[in-house]
Formats: C-alpha cells, sequence, structure tokens
C-alpha cells in the first residue's frame, strides 16, 4: 500500500512540471508578438512634419449669472388667540348683621315748677269791617208763553217798519230775505243777514227795519234778559209784509 502512494506522488508531480513549462512557454511567445507589432507600427507612421501646428482657440462669453431666487414671503406670526373668559362668580351676599338691641332709658319729667299767672289781658277793640252789599237778585225768567208772545210782537214791529226801495221796486226785485238780531231792553244789536234774498238793496231794507221798528215795552219778567230773534222780511212787488217764523 506504501508502494501505491509513492508511484501516484510522482507521476503528479511529474504532470505539474509538464504543464508548469507549457506556461512559461506560451508567456514567451505572447511577449515576443508584443514587441513584434510594437515595432511594426513605429516603422509605418509617417516622418513628422516640420510645419507648426495650428492651434484654434475659441473664446465664450461667461454664462449670465442666474436669477436670484425670490426672497421668501414674510412670516406673519399667527394672532394671538385671547384666553376664554374667565367666569366671573358674583359675591355671595353677606347676611346683615343682627339689630343690636337698644335700651330705651325712661327719664320721668321733672316735677312742673310754680309759676305765677299773669293777669288776662284784654285785647284792644278792634273795628269790624262793615257787610258787604247783599247783590242784587236776578229778575226771572220770562216763561216760554211769554217770551213766544213777545217775539211775535217784535216780528209785527219790524213788519211794520220795512219799506221796499224805489230803485228796486223800478228794477223788480222782490223776495225774501231772513235777518237775525240780538234784542235787550228796547235795544237791539248784531244785526246780521241770514238768508239773502239775492238782492243786496232788499237785504239792506230788512236790516233797516230791524233798526227802524218801534217795539212794544218789555215785560217786567224780561227785564235784564237777552234774546235772539229771527225774522223773515219778504218784499213783494205791490206791498212789503214781515212773515214770522
Amino acid at each position: 500500500m506504501a508502494g501505491t502512494m509513492r508511484s501516484d506522488f510522482w507521476v503528479s508531480t511529474e504532470t505539474n512540471n509538464r504543464r508548469f513549462l507549457i506556461a512559461i512557454g506560451l508567456g514567451l511567445l505572447l511577449e515576443i508578438g508584443a514587441v513584434s507589432s510594437v515595432l511594426v507600427f513605429e516603422h509605418m507612421q509617417p516622418p513628422p512634419s516640420d510645419k507648426p501646428t495650428v492651434i484654434k482657440l475659441s473664446i465664450t462669453a461667461p454664462a449670465p449669472p442666474a436669477p436670484k431666487p425670490p426672497p421668501p414671503p414674510p412670516v406673519v406670526p399667527p394672532k394671538p388667540v385671547p384666553p376664554p373668559p374667565v367666569p366671573v362668580t358674583p359675591p355671595i351676599p353677606m347676611p346683615p348683621p343682627p339689630p343690636v338691641p337698644h335700651h330705651t332709658v325712661t327719664h320721668k319729667p321733672p316735677p312742673p315748677k310754680h309759676v305765677d299767672t299773669p293777669p288776662p289781658v284784654t285785647p284792644p277793640p278792634v273795628d269790624q269791617p262793615p257787610p258787604a252789599p247783599t247783590p242784587p237778585q236776578a229778575p226771572p225768567a220770562p216763561s216760554a208763553g211769554e217770551l213766544d208772545l213777545f217775539r211775535a210782537a217784535m216780528r209785527t214791529a219790524v213788519r211794520q217798519a220795512a219799506r221796499t226801495p224805489s230803485s228796486a221796486a223800478m228794477a223788480h226785485e222782490f223776495g225774501i230775505a231772513r235777518v237775525s238780531f240780538n234784542f235787550q231792553d228796547g235795544a237791539v244789536s248784531n244785526i246780521a243777514v241770514v238768508t239773502s234774498s239775492g238782492y243786496p238793496l232788499l237785504d239792506q231794507a230788512a236790516m233797516q227795519a230791524v233798526r227802524d221798528a218801534h217795539y212794544p215795552p218789555v215785560p217786567p219778567d224780561m227785564v235784564g234778559h237777552a234774546d235772539s230773534v229771527q225774522v223773515d222780511v219778504i218784499f213783494r212787488p205791490v206791498d212789503t209784509a214781515v212773515d214770522s217764523d
């Protein structure tokens, strides 16, 4: 067995030596080929010329600087948020202090002193003013029947005093004019035309008849009383008469 191992060892060593020698030979051949190719390449290059070599230069303007970036927008600080209102608790009212008892001190009045009473003084007599005169009593108001009779008598007096103006008669102006007036103690006032006859001459004649009339005497019950009377004065073509309301 030992003899077998020894023979394998020598075989493998001899094989390795052969391989090593082949590799060395191949390396030498490759190196010789490379040197030969270099020499052939140098032999094929043209000889250098004596002309100067022209070098072309190009000048280009520098590129414009890049634009500056815009400044960043200003940073606006956020508005401070006010704190929520703190609820205010109303103060609790304190109860009023208890009333302090007041001690009432009763003072007895001193005994009255004896004072001499002076004699009464009689005031002098004072002149009394004379009594005011008693105003006269107003006359009693007339009765309704007496007032109606007196009004009829006044209207009759105005009828007798009415005259148609000649110029109105010639112009054939006729009609009825109602006049009013106030009567007191035989005097007339506030004469006015209530309803016109349509002709100024006839209206003026009716008012003049109130002034010219002869009124009857005033009854005692109508003394001091004012009365308002209205009369329709009728102017006819032939005669003039007065018709009462």
